[in-house]
Formats: C-alpha cells, sequence, structure tokens
C-alpha cells in the first residue's frame, strides 16, 4: 500500500470523480480491513510499523480531501464500483461527514489498544499529526487525545474483543487470517499454491465450511469467493491431478464420519447448498469412480482394496450421503452419476443398496 500511496495518489482541480472513486475503493476497503483486524483481532499478535501507521494516515487523509471535492456523488460511485461491505462504507462517510475528529481518534486509539506493544506508537501519532493539521484542521484533535485514559481502556476493549470473537466463532477469525495471508502473495499461480498446501495441511472442515459461509458484506467476501472457486476448480479435475483435493476430500469424510450425532452432517448438507461447491464434490467422486476398474471384482469384505489414494470405503460413504433423500444436491449429483457406462452405474447402485442398511 506504501507503493500505491507513493506512486498512484495525487489530489488537485484535475482529480475527476471515476479517478478519486477508483482510488477511494482501493484505500477504504485497505482502511476497513486493517480497522477490523484491530478491532477483532488478536492484539498481542499484530504489529505496525512506522510505514503501516503513515500509510493509514495518508490514506485517511486522502479520503476526506476526496469526500471534500465530491460529496455525496463520490459515495454513490465508491459503492457502484465495489460489490461488497456496502454497509461499512456507508457508515464510514457518515461519520466522516458528521465527525471527522470522532474517526480520528478512533483510529488513533485502535492503533494503541489493537496492536502489540501499541502504547509505543502515542509519541509518534502525536509527532505525525503536526503536519496532517497543516492540511485539515481536524487532524489538531490528535495533540488533546488522553493517552493514559486510552490505555486505561485497553482492558475493557479486550473484553470486548474477547466477546465479538466468540460471537464470530475462533474458526471464522482463523478462516478470515488464512484468507488475509494467502491472498497477499503477489500471483495468482503462488495464491493457487499456498491455497492447496493449506488444504494438504489444514484438517479442520469447521474452518473451510467458513469460507464458503463468509458473507457477501463482509470486507473479505471477494477474497473468499476466489479462493472458493479454486478449491471447486480443483476438485473437478479430480483426485489424480491434485493431492490437495485427496487431502480436503478425506478430511470432509472425517468431518461426518467422526461425528457420533448428525450435526456435523447437517452442516456438510448446509455446505452443499452452494451450487458450485455441490457439483465440484460431485465430479470428484464421479471421476472417481469412472477410473475405478474393481468394481466388479469387489467383495464387502474387502473395503480396502482400491487402487486410488483415497479408500473405497470413504469414497463409498461420501457417494451415500450425497444420494440421501436428505441431501441438497441429491438430484445434481445422481445427474453426474448417470454419465458413468452402464455397467459401472449398476455395479455401483448394486453395492450401495448393499451398505445402505449398514450406513444407516
Amino acid at each position: 500500500m506504501d507503493a500505491y500511496i507513493r506512486n498512484e495518489l495525487t489530489v488537485d482541480s484535475d482529480l475527476t470523480l471515476d479517478q478519486a472513486a477508483q482510488h477511494s475503493v482501493k484505500l477504504i476497503l485497505w482502511l476497513l480491513d486493517c480497522q477490523e483486524q484491530m478491532q477483532v483481532g488478536q492484539p498481542k499478535h499484530l504489529e505496525l510499523s512506522h510505514t503501516d501507521i503513515e500509510c493509514m494516515f495518508k490514506a485517511t487523509l486522502y479520503l476526506f480531501e476526496c469526500h471534500a471535492q465530491h460529496g455525496d456523488k463520490l459515495v454513490e460511485a465508491v459503492l457502484m464500483q465495489c460489490i461488497q461491505a456496502h454497509a461499512s462504507i456507508r457508515q464510514f462517510y457518515n461519520i466522516i461527514e458528521t465527525d471527522r475528529k470522532q474517526y480520528i481518534q478512533e483510529l488513533c486509539a485502535n492503533i494503541i489498544n489493537g496492536t502489540r506493544n501499541g502504547h509505543i506508537h502515542a509519541p509518534l501519532l502525536y509527532q505525525m499529526h503536526k503536519a496532517y493539521a497543516e492540511l485539515q484542521p481536524e487532524w489538531s484533535i490528535i495533540k488533546d487525545m488522553d493517552w493514559s485514559a486510552i490505555a486505561r481502556n485497553r482492558a475493557n476493549n479486550t473484553t470486548l474483543d474477547a466477546a465479538t470473537a466468540m460471537e464470530l466463532n475462533v474458526h471464522t477469525l482463523q478462516m478470515r487470517q488464512l484468507v488475509r495471508r494467502i491472498c497477499r502473495l503477489s500471483t495468482m499461480q503462488d495464491i493457487k499454491i499456498a491455497l492447496a498446501r493449506s488444504m494438504q495441511l489444514i484438517r479442520n472442515c469447521d474452518l473451510w465450511l467458513q469460507l464458503f459461509r463468509e458473507p457477501q458484506e463482509s470486507l473479505l467476501y471477494t477474497r473468499c469467493y476466489m479462493l472458493r472457486q479454486m478449491i471447486c476448480d480443483m476438485l473437478n479435475e479430480g483426485g489424480t491431478a491434485c493431492s490437495a483435493s485427496v487431502c480436503f476430500v478425506h478430511n470432509i469424510y472425517n468431518f461426518v464420519a467422526s461425528d457420533s450425532g448428525s450435526g456435523n452432517l447437517s452442516r456438510l448438507y448446509c455446505w452443499l447448498m452452494h451450487v458450485r461447491f455441490a457439483g465440484a464434490l460431485g465430479s470428484y467422486l464421479q471421476d472417481y469412480w469412472q477410473h475405478q476398474r474393481v468394481l466388479q471384482h469387489l467383495q464387502l469384505d474387502d473395503m480396502q482394496c482400491s487402487t486410488m489414494e483415497l479408500p473405497l470405503d470413504e469414497m463409498l460413504y461420501l457417494t451415500h450421503l450425497l444420494l440421501k433423500p436428505k441431501s441438497p444436491c441429491r438430484s445434481q449429483f445422481y445427474g453426474q452419476l448417470k454419465s458413468l457406462p452402464s455397467p459401472v452405474l449398476a455395479q455401483l447402485t448394486d453395492l450401495l443398496n448393499k451398505v445402505a442398511y449398514v450406513y444407516s
């Protein structure tokens, strides 16, 4: 962001509404993401450098200036260009329209209380405000801030953050942290490699489930959507093309098979309400049975005789679950299986009928 601010941003009379909106979208999403990490993240782990703080101040300064020049037209242009977080963006502009000083105070308080050793930044904030106050008088509020009171409020803020974290749940927080780390990589190829590695190493399906549940209003929605599409693409490639998908499907099996109740199965069915994911998982299973050459010789006492990477009993159980009456993708998946050669489909159907009682 530092390079973008230094190289791309200028504020002058020639700045058009479209240019202001384009820059504002990038800055506001980045700034709101920073604020969210400071407010609901883990302060003992989040560290800020001098450059990070300077970027936050410069981004805020630029957003103030663009809004002063273009007003409500800018807000609508930003909302038109951004498909996510409309509520957060409107709230941001409502605050700076009515009380910029309040926003500046909250930004400084978050830097102090929402980061590791945040109190050491107080002298820097005080020093930096002087140059900004010369451009926009509202920044002078920093010199009157009670840093001791802000530090005393840290314990209360920690309690509130813990309550917010409980509301979000630990899996949501872990998922968002993973998404941010992966999406910091510079190329799509690096992102895909990191995602595949994560699919191999992270066995907790609760985390992946949250990836598919991220609401459209979230600041991370676009990034989550991109990673979801990548996961579906890997599943569509089949197990022989991507070892990450093998691990991923194996973890889905463990997620439902190790659950003594039916809670995880219900959550899997909620997951399968995403049409693209349901189609991708169905395609993976269909590809498995397409290449399965031992069905005609299969005995029920020999459930591990598959030559594929995943045990046959796991694939059989997942196939059974996707075809159950309560499965939201039952018709879709059965349609995919109908593309199997008739002898294979007949053998698979016969096998599923034989094990249905056991699974029930």
